[in-house]
């Protein structure tokens, strides 16, 4: 499991100062949990979010305290990128919790090589399970899926206590065969050709 440090930050102090300073502003908080406020160092915000997905469960030490949390909301500057803010989910051990797991797509599919196109029809799939079993993606590896094959919800590999919110018989990918061109419609007559009068009209611009 990743683990990150962070420490406890006074609401006196403002987020832009702490961003100043290098430390991104954050919450805990959970159903059983009164809001935790931190600060965690901008760089190790930076590698944390290059190894794991929204399903990802996090080891995050608060000043000699373990919470296991999942990421619930990211604040990103859309100009500079910066991280604003983060809000951390701290599950209830034990309690069955709904969250979508993002689907990671390995192999090549032989219909591909044929001329097909691969379609992910669910890019992530909702779960219920315990936090500590949910996986951070579930692999889907289509190395044998031919053209105009499925591969369906209940095909994948579920790890033990995770049970998927999609019906069994739902495709999360399929394989596309060409679009065979439409036959060509008989030829019309040709219009007349446009006298001086009748030239067309030019669009403004």
């Amino acid at each position: 499991m990743i683990t990150v440090k962070a420490t406890r930050r006074s609401l006196g102090v403002k987020a832009r100062a702490l961003r100043r300073r290098g430390l991104i502003p954050a919450v805990l908080y959970g159903a059983h949990l009164d809001p935790v406020h931190v600060a965690l160092p901008e760089p190790d915000v930076r590698r944390l979010f290059s190894q794991i997905t929204r399903s990802t469960m996090v080891e995050l030490q608060v000043d000699g305290e373990i919470y296991r949390v999942f990421v619930k909301d990211v604040q990103v500057d859309p100009i500079t990128t910066q991280f604003l803010h983060l809000d951390f989910y701290v599950p209830e051990a034990g309690r069955a919790l709904e969250l979508s797991v993002p689907v990671k797509i390995e192999g090549e599919a032989p219909g591909v090589k044929e001329g097909g196109v691969l379609e992910v029809l669910h890019p992530e799939i909702p779960v219920e399970a315990p936090p500590e079993k949910i996986p951070p993606h579930i692999v889907v590896d289509v190395s044998k899926l031919g053209l105009d094959e499925a591969i369906l919800v209940r095909d994948l590999p579920w790890p033990e206590g995770v049970r998927p919110l999609l019906p069994p018989e739902d495709a999360v990918v399929v394989v596309v065969p060409p679009k065979v061109a439409a036959e060509a419609a008989p030829a019309e007559a040709a219009p007349p050709e446009p006298t001086a009068s009748a030239a067309p009209e030019t669009k403004s611009s």
